[in-house]
């Protein structure tokens, strides 16, 4: 499991600097097309518009992957053993139940509503843009499995330890 969350993490990671990049790029193209050239461009401005989607959403996946995300921890910090572990499991399956009802159930609803949309500046169906939220939303769950099974076999060995 530790391979394959390695490797979501890297492409993750390369996908999103790539977009951060692209970014920057057009965000500076942007700028000297409207105030060097006086001539803006709209479509490097939508462009920008769905790379920052695009970017934030994977970049959320790549986020809980690491749990990274923002946590209050007045609570989980003063269990110990396994209230902590049971609490650490229900925060990861609250988390994918979210996800699947959020960025899957409701992302794959507004990816058939973009299918009948086309963006006026781009002149491509909005169902492209849209297709982050479900993609968003699987690798979450798998991020949020591969988090359960590293908790239960860190819980095993902290067990076998004595620890607990």
């Amino acid at each position: 499991m530790g391979k394959v969350k390695n490797i979501m993490d890297k492409v993750l990671s390369a996908a999103c600097a790539v977009l951060l990049s692209f970014m920057t790029l057009l965000a500076t193209y942007q700028v000297i097309s409207r105030y060097v050239f006086s001539s803006p461009s709209t479509m490097s401005e939508d462009l920008l518009s769905y790379s920052f989607v695009w970017v934030s959403l994977l970049g959320t996946a790549l986020v809980f992957g690491q749990k990274d995300h923002m946590k209050l921890t007045i609570f989980s910090d003063r269990l110990k053993g396994i209230n902590q572990f049971f609490l650490s499991i229900f925060t990861e399956l609250l988390i994918m139940s979210i996800a699947i009802i959020v960025f899957l159930f409701g992302g794959t609803q507004v990816v058939g509503v973009g299918a009948i949309q086309i963006s006026p500046t781009l002149n491509i169906s909005m169902e492209w843009i849209y297709i982050v939220l479900p993609i968003s939303g699987v690798l979450i769950v798998v991020y949020n499995f591969i988090n359960i099974i590293q908790l239960i076999q860190q819980f095993k060995v902290s067990k076998k330890e004595g620890i607990l």
